[in-house]
C-alpha cells in the first residue's frame, strides 16, 4: 500500500520538496502542482490522499500567491470527503494578507485558523536550541500525531489565532515566549499561543504548524533533530487514517 501525496508549489511555497521518510511497509507517492500551473482543481486533488502547502510566501500585489474561489472550493469538497491537508507557515506567517485578498485564511474553515502572525516566535533561553528562533518543545498535548513524541524543534516559527469550534491545540509556546513583529521591529511577550493544530472537517482532516523548517533534511534543526520524523511521521498517519 502507499500514501499519495500532492505537493503545491503554484502559490509561490518556500518548501518545495517533501522529506523521504519511511512509514515501515507503506511507500510514499509524491506529485507536485508546479510553479506557473494550477489551479488547484478536484479533478486533480481526488486522486490523492494528502494535500501539502508548505509555507506560502504572501505578497501584498499580485495574484499567483492567492487562492480563487474554485481553488478553495476544491479543497473543500477533496477534504470534505476524506482527504488531508497538511499545512504548514513560517517566520512571516501570512504577511497580514486579508482573506479578502484570497491568502492562506481563506482555508479557516478547514484548518481552524484564522490568521499566521506576521513575525517570529523568539523563546526564553530553556525553549530554545543555539538561537531563540529554534523553539524547543518539551510538552506536546496528547493526541495520536503525539505518539511517542517527547521533543519537537520549531524553527523561524509564527503563531495562529484560532477559530473558537472545531480546532484542537497540539503545541503552544511558553509562558515567557515573546514575538517579533515585521512590521515595526518591536518584540514583546504573547505567552503560550498556538503553534500546532488539527481539526476535522466533515470526513477529512487537517494539520496546520507555524514552522515549515522543521521539513528541512539538511538542516540540524530540521527533520533530524529531536523526534521531528516521528511527529511528520504521525502526522502522515493521521490524516490518511491509519491511526
Amino acid at each position: 500500500m502507499s500514501y499519495s501525496i500532492l505537493i503545491d508549489l503554484s502559490h509561490k511555497e518556500k518548501i518545495e520538496e517533501f522529506p523521504e521518510i519511511s512509514l515501515g511497509e507503506e511507500d510514499l507517492d509524491i506529485d507536485y502542482i508546479d510553479k506557473n500551473e494550477g489551479p488547484i482543481d478536484f479533478d486533480t486533488l481526488e486522486d490523492y490522499d494528502i494535500l501539502f502547502i508548505g509555507n506560502i510566501q504572501h505578497t501584498k500585489n499580485g495574484t499567483d500567491d492567492k487562492f480563487t474561489k474554485e481553488e478553495l472550493l476544491a479543497i473543500k469538497k477533496f477534504v470534505g470527503e476524506g482527504g488531508g491537508l497538511f499545512l504548514t507557515s513560517g517566520d512571516g506567517g501570512d504577511r497580514d494578507v486579508s482573506m479578502k485578498q484570497g491568502s492562506i485564511r481563506v482555508l479557516y474553515r478547514i484548518t481552524g485558523v484564522k490568521r499566521y502572525w506576521h513575525g517570529v516566535i523568539q523563546e526564553a533561553s530553556s525553549n530554545f536550541i543555539v538561537n531563540r528562533n529554534n523553539l524547543l518543545i518539551n510538552e506536546v498535548f496528547t493526541h495520536p500525531i503525539s505518539n511517542g513524541v517527547t521533543e519537537v524543534v520549531l524553527p523561524n516559527c509564527t503563531f495562529f489565532t484560532i477559530t473558537e469550534e472545531d480546532v484542537e491545540d497540539i503545541i503552544v509556546t511558553s509562558e515567557k515566549a515573546e514575538f517579533k513583529y515585521y512590521i515595526d521591529d518591536d518584540i514583546s511577550g504573547i505567552g503560550p499561543v498556538p503553534i500546532c493544530v488539527v481539526s476535522e472537517f466533515y470526513n477529512g482532516r487537517s494539520v496546520t504548524i507555524g514552522s515549515s523548517d522543521f521539513l528541512i533534511e539538511d538542516s540540524d534543526f530540521g527533520l533530524d533533530a529531536g523526534d521531528n520524523q516521528l511527529f511528520l511521521e504521525n502526522i502522515i498517519n493521521w490524516l490518511t487514517f491509519e491511526i
